[in-house]
Order: structure tokens, then sequence, then C-alpha cells
């Protein structure tokens, strides 16, 4: 057993070693032999090498190198390494060390006639070209008078032979032309400029400020519209058509902006401006300005309650009545953006049970409503107070009121219509379809409400003269007899010069045709079998008669152009 004295002396070293551990000495490094220095020369270069690059470098790019006696940090002999003498540039203040090149001509001691100098090709520095871009372009002539297409990429009409780049360079301001750069993917200053432009465009002659302006285009952009209307106004004039074919162009879809989600129901044309309102069963009202090239989209609402059987413009342009499976229908004030629903029948309701079919007179004064058990109600476009009532017999199968909105004709669905005047408030004629049954659709159409047209469901269309017509007369013959539909009628329309009446069924998929009315024939070269109609929903005709939409089932407005209306 040790003795106490061992064991205090243990302790102390035991403290001493924890105090202060024991520091080993360092293992030095082995040296490298031959084949090492090698293989890392191969690997990594060595020094010299790299030191000789340099000083290549200083004197190709910058005019001075520095040689192994010349540089920086100068090795000697011994391993060690000496600093060379001063140059000078501690003298010199930290700021005067370093520039910013912000542009061009902005460095210290730069001339500014020798940065207007010309530089060549040579001496320029490389630019990585396009990715589109192809040298071979530059080699190539195109004929521009060649094909029909590129006829209106020339300047002059003797313009035919052009260069590839030229050729590209003319395309894409054609491009430019018809689809300009968005406002918002422009650079901040071209934004800028781009926006004061269209501002200074749609000001008035009157001294109004670029803010009010804005503040107005922003927050109502309809209301500024309607007070320009003088712009928008297109007024055509149509020539006699001839009778077996007819000139009719397709142009981009009316709602290729924003399709709709389900059928289109209804359509309606600006009195004024070349405005189209579609509505369907997505419970959407779209309003769309006609171009022909983008049709972009104006504005639009959301009925949520209500899925959209009919949507028309106010005579005045500036309210849109919208009617759906619903006992009340809606007037949307396009200057102000509000909504008002009307459902004012007092005491009428049972006579009326839905709203979804109604017809806005030419006059603008009174909105007719298909109602129940023969009834046709006819109620205030301003108040939506409900003012008369016209009952026939049977049950109602359409309404359509006469050119200056002075009565209307009803049909109900066993063939009978009633010529009813509205200022005497009294049916003023009765007279029977020639072998009509079941129908379903009437037009009317041509100088002061000419022709009318009776469409049943077996598909026949019976067209009157209504000039020929009496009072008395109960048993008309019909001025033509169209048997090209052999489905139900579901859409019958007129142009607004009534040279040409078009008639539709929804049953089957691109059943429409286009009739002739001065001789009753159809038109035999439209619409032919690649025609994409579809499942016809409704047709209507611009007010210059000039355009004709068509929308289908897919929820596609299709817009052609006929060309023998000129402006």
């Amino acid at each position: 057993m040790p003795s106490k004295s061992k064991r205090r002396q243990s302790t102390s070293v035991a403290v001493a070693v924890a105090d202060k551990p024991v520091e080993k000495p360092a293992r030095a490094l082995p040296q490298k032999d031959e084949e090492e220095r090698e293989l890392e020369a191969l690997i990594f270069g060595d020094d010299e090498g790299f030191r000789k690059g340099i000083a290549q470098l200083g004197d190709e790019e910058f005019g001075v190198g520095y040689t192994d006696e010349q540089d920086r940090d100068v090795e000697v002999t011994d391993g060690t390494y000496q600093q060379p003498e001063d140059d000078g540039m501690e003298e010199v203040a930290d700021n005067d060390l370093f520039f910013l090149d912000d542009a061009p001509g902005t460095g210290p001691d730069v001339d500014d006639d020798e940065s207007e100098e010309y530089i060549s090709e040579d001496e320029a520095p490389h630019v990585r070209e396009a990715a589109w871009y192809d040298s071979d372009d530059e080699r190539i002539t195109v004929s521009l008078a060649s094909h029909p297409r590129l006829r209106k990429l020339r300047r002059t009409e003797a313009d035919d032979h052009v260069t590839g780049k030229d050729y590209q360079r003319r395309l894409r301001l054609q491009f430019e032309r018809v689809y300009p750069v968005p406002e918002w993917a422009l650079p901040a200053g071209a934004k800028a400029a781009a926006r004061a432009k269209r501002l200074r465009a749609e000001a008035d002659s009157d001294d109004e400020s670029a803010d009010e302006m804005d503040q107005d285009l922003s927050a109502d952009p309809l209301k500024t519209l309607f007070q320009r209307a003088e712009g928008y106004v297109r007024k055509t004039k149509s020539a006699a058509l001839a009778p077996g074919t007819i000139d009719i162009s397709r142009l981009k879809d009316a709602n290729q902006q924003q399709l709709s989600a389900a059928a289109i129901q209804t359509m309606s044309f600006h009195p004024t401006h070349p405005l189209v309102l579609t509505g369907g069963y997505d419970r959407m009202v779209r309003i769309y300005h006609l171009d022909g090239k983008v049709n972009p989209l104006v504005t639009s609402l959301h009925v949520k309650s209500m899925p959209i059987q009919t949507a028309q413009f106010h005579p005045d342009g500036k309210r849109v009545f919208i009617g759906g499976r619903r006992r009340y229908f809606y007037i949307w004030d396009l200057e102000t953006g509000t909504v008002e629903k009307i459902s004012r029948m007092y005491g009428h309701e049972s006579m009326q049970r839905s709203m979804e079919t109604f017809k806005l007179s030419p006059c603008g004064r009174y909105v007719a409503l298909l109602g129940q058990k023969g009834w046709v109600n006819i109620l205030n476009a301003t108040t939506g107070q409900w003012i008369t009532g016209v009952k026939v017999e049977g049950e109602v199968a359409d309404l359509v009121w006469w050119a200056a909105g002075e009565g209307l004709t009803i049909a109900n669905t066993a063939g009978e219509l009633w010529e009813w005047n509205s200022d005497e408030r009294r049916i003023v004629g009765r007279w029977r379809d020639e072998g009509g049954f079941a129908t379903v659709r009437i037009a009317l159409g041509g100088e002061d409400s000419r022709y009318i047209a009776v469409g049943s469901k077996t598909g026949i269309v019976n067209v009157y003269d209504r000039r020929k017509m009496t009072s008395t007369t109960t048993e008309p013959k019909p001025l033509r007899t169209l048997e090209q539909l052999t489905t139900s009628v579901h859409t019958l329309a007129f142009s607004h010069d009534g040279q040409v009446l078009a008639m539709a069924s929804r049953v089957k998929k691109d059943m429409l045709k286009l009739v002739h009315l001065p001789s009753g024939t159809v038109f035999k070269n439209w619409p032919t079998m690649n025609t994409p109609l579809g499942k016809i929903g409704a047709v209507e005709f611009s007010q210059g008669s000039e355009m004709l939409c068509i929308g289908n089932e897919q929820g596609h407005v299709r817009l052609y152009r006929l060309a023998h209306y000129s402006a």
C-alpha cells in the first residue's frame, strides 16, 4: 500500500497534467520526391508555366507585361519573396482607383470625339446571334406578288422581290400591326410612352387632363366608349345581291378571347357600336368589340342565380336586358355598372311564371314577355311596371315587334297569328299560316317589316309579303315555301336590308341555310360541308348587315363578313 506522501505526489502530477496538456511535437511533412512533383505538374501545372502565361497575357492584351524579375512579388533563389520598388500607386486616393462603367464614354480619360468613332465589324466585340438567325436568309429572294397572302407586305404596286432579311422584317411589322405588343410587356420607359400616346388618342377636344382621362378609363370604360360614338358608328350600304352564290368570308371568332363554358343561347348587336353580346347557360353575359382580328372582350357580367336564355341590347345602347327561367329579369346599366331586378307584375303573376323569353320594341318603350295560357304581358322598359296584356288562343309560340314598335305579331303553336296594335291596344288582324303545324318561330324583316317568316317543327319555313295582307286577310298565300331544313326550326333572322334570311335548326350539326329573299332561293356555295358551324343555338346579323354571327353548342361564336356591303 503506497504511503500518503506518494499519493499526494501522484495527485499533484495529475492536476498539473489536467491544467496544461502536454503538446506533442509536430510531425515534419515528408519532402516530395521527383515522381510526385512530375505528377503534380501534369495535373495542376507548375508555377513556371503559370507565370509565363500571365506575362504573355499582359503583353498581348494590355501592352504591359511583367517578367520574372519585374513581377510584383519576385521570388528569389532561397524561396523567399521581396517587394518591388515603389511605383507611386500608394499615394493615389482609394476613390480614384475605380470607376463605374455605366454607359459608353463614362470612363476616365475618354474623349467624346473618340467615342463616336466608327468601329469596323472585325474590331467590334463578338455578339451572339439569335437562335432563329440564319445567314442563308440574306442570300435568298422572296416574291411578294406571287402569292395572294404576301401581297399585303408590298409597299407599292411595283414592289415584288425582296431579300430574306427584308421579308422577315416586313412580316414582323405586319404582325405587330395586327397584334400590337401589350402594354404590360413593354419596358418601363416604353410603357409610359405608350400609355401617354393612348390617352392622347382617346382624349376629347376639350382640355381634359391625363389623370382624369385615366380615371375614367379604369373606372368606367363603357361610359367613355359611348361618349365617343362618332368614331365607332359604321355606315354601310348594300348592293343588290344576286341569287345563286354569296361572297362571304370568315373572320376570327367573335369570342375567341374568352369562350363560353356552355352553349350560346342568345346574341345581340349593339345599335351604334361594333359590339356583340353573348349569353348562355354558364350564367355569363359577355360583350366583345368586333374588329375582325382580335375581337377583345370589353366587359362581362356573371348572374349567379340564373342561367341565361335571352339577353338583348336596349335600342338606346346603354342598357342590357337579361332573362332566364325565373319570375324576374335584370336590367344592366352599362354606364354605371348597376344591375336592377325587375319583377313588378302586380297581380299578374299567374300568367307569367317565367320571364325567359322577351322582346324589346324598336322604339325602346316596351318589353313584351311571352307568358302562360296565351298571354303576352307588356311592361314599361324604363320602370319595369306592367302596362297591359294581350290574350290569344292556345299557347304562345313566339312574338316579334313591328319595325317602328307600333305593334306586335303573335303566333301560337297551332299556326295562327295575331296582329296587335300597341297604340290602340287591340288586335287588328288574325290569319293562319298555310299548312301550318306546330309553329315554333316567326321573324320580321325588310323595309317596314315587309316580310314575315313562319317556321315549324317540321322544318318548313313560309315567307309572306305583309304588303299584300289587309285587316280582313285570313288565309294569305306564302311568297315562298322553303323546305331545305328537315328538323325543327330553332332560329330565323333577317338581314336588316331584307335581302337575306338565315334559318337554322339545332337538332343536327351544321343545319343552317341562307336564303336570297328576292328570288326565294337558297345560296348554293355556303355553307359547305367543311364549314365548322356545329349545333346552332343563335344567329344574328349586325345593324349594318355586313356581319353575321353564329353561336353553337360548343360555346363558339363564328363571325363572317358579307362582301356585298361596303362602307
